[in-house]
């Protein structure tokens, strides 16, 4: 990959091909090559190089220091994350599913039981009412009015995400010496501005050490700044096609979402069953039957009079 590569040329024989791998390192803000070129700069005897070294060292100790890396800033800028977010809105979609099955059974189990309650008590309202006559059935209809409600759940699914990251372009080796001339020789700073931007364009490596060489040495801030952002852009797109193509992508997803999944937290305990609001006790039949017999001896005890 192009990140070993990089590093293993820090060691290239050549002073040249040394200074332009630091360069780019040091452009990109490689956190990887901290221990690498910790250790060149302890062999390195060239002052151009060495000084060279302390500057890629300290830009890149300062990235990482502020959260950066490079997987972060290709996750972000390719738009993995997207993938990442989707995935996590599914399980989470599913939790909420799995949660209102949960409710609506709760609720089938509330209605069954409640329409037991009322056979009972029909029951019972019978058996008085063939005593007591209409008292005892208005009664017993209005106590069964009273648990007949029973709620029902509002949750809906949440939209999914539609968002996807972005394919990786294959890198080309296109010809790119026009716009290296262009942003190394380039009289007007719009024409070596615009020679850094085509780079990118063009998705061939071989530019990276022309725009590190231009994001240190430019008098335009304009052009340093297109030459550092099509450098970074080129190089991360390199390394993204590198891990699609090796299958180090795929892992890397699927290593973040057994994360994802082992920090969510464990859904909560289910709760005991909610019973039902249980009715006022029925009178018991005897009573009422003992009440009935009791009125009717006092009737007759009345006419007796």
């Amino acid at each position: 990959m192009i990140i070993e590569n990089l590093i293993a040329n820090l060691n290239n024989p050549q002073p040249a091909v040394r200074l332009d791998i630091v360069r780019v390192l040091g452009m990109v803000e490689e956190t990887q090559a901290i221990d690498p070129l910790r250790e060149r700069y302890r062999q390195e005897t060239d002052p151009t190089l060495k000084e060279t070294l302390l500057w890629a060292g300290r830009r890149i100790y300062a990235a990482r220091q502020n959260g950066f890396s490079t997987l972060e800033a290709i996750f972000q800028h390719f738009g993995v994350y997207h993938d990442l977010e989707r995935l996590e809105q599914e399980g989470e979609a599913e939790l909420l599913k799995r949660l209102d099955d949960n409710l609506r059974l709760e609720m089938l189990r509330r209605q069954r039981d409640a329409s037991q309650k009322k056979t009972n008590l029909a029951v019972a309202a019978g058996l008085a009412g063939a005593v007591v006559g209409g008292m005892g059935t208005t009664l017993m209809t209005s106590m069964l009015q009273a648990g007949a409600e029973v709620a029902s759940s509002n949750l809906e699914p949440r939209p999914a995400i539609g968002s996807s990251r972005a394919p990786a372009l294959k890198p080309t080796n296109t010809d790119i010496s026009r716009w290296v001339r262009r942003l190394r020789e380039g009289e007007d700073t719009v024409i070596r501005r615009t020679a850094a931007q085509e780079l990118l364009t063009l998705n061939n490596p071989d530019a990276l050490p022309h725009l590190a060489c231009a994001f240190l040495a430019d008098p335009a801030p304009e052009v340093r700044q297109a030459a550092e952002r099509s450098g970074k852009f080129l190089y991360w797109n390199t390394v993204y096609w590198e891990m699609e193509q090796d299958g180090s992508l795929a892992a890397e997803i699927a290593r973040r979402r057994a994360a994802q999944a082992s920090a969510a937290p464990s859904p909560a305990p289910a709760a005991p069953p909610v019973q039902p609001a249980v009715p006022p006790p029925q009178e018991d039949v005897a009573e009422i039957l003992r009440r009935a017999e009791e009125a009717r001896r006092r009737r007759l005890e009345r006419r007796g009079k």
